[in-house]
Formats: C-alpha cells, structure tokens, sequence
C-alpha cells in the first residue's frame, strides 16, 4: 500500500507505479465509490475493454424488438 498526500486544492498524484499497473494515462476518466470502508478510484474501461464482454449472452425472443414492433405516427 502506498500513501498519498491530498493538497490544499483537494487534489492527489496517483504513484506511477499504479498508473502503469492499471494502465492509467493523462485524461483517464476514474469513477470514485465512497463506502464504509473509504474511496475507491475505478477506471472506466475503454470500448477495446468492453467488446465482446456481452458475447454469448442468451435473450428471450420476445424480448428482441423487432422493426414491426415500432410504431411511428
């Protein structure tokens, strides 16, 4: 566990070594949970990370709209 220190701006460096264990670059966006225990940070994942994670995913087939469900007046 590495220590941070919070500036009088309310602002912290993440150690380098982190970044480049998470892949974290300049202009990553980060998610922060607050719970019980304290703050997390959490990187949004990029869309390369997200493909194909909803491969293989099983739908009703009434549940798929289809173009003659859509009513346009």
């Amino acid at each position: 566990m590495t220590a941070v220190t919070v500036s009088s701006k309310y602002q912290i460096v993440i150690p380098k070594e982190t970044r480049k264990k998470l892949g974290i670059t300049s202009g990553a966006r980060l998610q922060v949970i607050h719970d019980d225990f304290g703050l997390r940070l959490v990187k949004d994942p990029s869309i390369d990370e997200i493909r194909g994670l909803l491969k293989g995913m099983k739908v009703k087939d009434e549940e798929i709209r289809d173009e003659q469900d859509r009513v346009f007046p």
